[in-house]
Parts: C-alpha cells; structure tokens; sequence
C-alpha cells in the first residue's frame, strides 16, 4: 500500500510540475488612446489587476503596454477587456495570439 501511494505521489508531482501545462506568455498590446504621461499609470493598474498577470509595463511614447501573464490563469481578451473596460481599448500588436 505503501508503494502504490508513493507512486501515486510521484505521478501527481510530475503532472503538477510539468512546465507544458503552465506556460507564461508576453503580449505587446497597441494602446492608442494614452495621450497623456498619467495615462501609462492607468492603464498598468488595470492590466496588473487581471488574475494571472505577472509583469507589465506601458509605455506613453510609443503607445503600447507589455503584458506577461499566464496563460492557464487569463486571456489576452480578458488583458483587452480590462483597458476597454477603462476606456483604452487595445489591440495585440506581438505575442501569442497576434
């Protein structure tokens, strides 16, 4: 009996573990309705707020805000949803799904 849970244990770490089942993504999205220096700030705290997200930036000079998120946590349409949902919507320009 012993055995079998042993084994059972090793299986279920292997499969937890297994780095093919959680991958981290980047995504550079195009956020052209940042016109101002405060709008970068705004637009970070909303994408940082999405579960799953792990890094971002956003850049005013060339509009655009890199994302690094895990993909068996969100979605770039859930990223997008969050800076639509504050009045910058955007668009992938590179990553996963562009």
């Amino acid at each position: 009996m012993k055995r079998v849970f042993a084994g059972l244990t090793v299986a279920a770490v292997v499969f937890v573990s297994d780095p093919t089942y959680a991958t981290e993504q980047t995504v550079v999205l195009s956020v052209p309705g940042m016109y101002c220096a405060s709008c970068p700030y705004i637009v970070k705290q909303a994408i940082a707020a999405v579960d799953g997200v792990t890094a971002v930036s956003a850049a005013f000079t060339d509009k655009t805000a890199t994302v690094t998120y895990d993909d068996t946590v969100t979605t770039i349409d859930a990223i997008r949803k969050a800076t639509a949902d504050i009045g910058y919507p955007s668009t992938p320009v590179s990553g996963e799904d562009s």
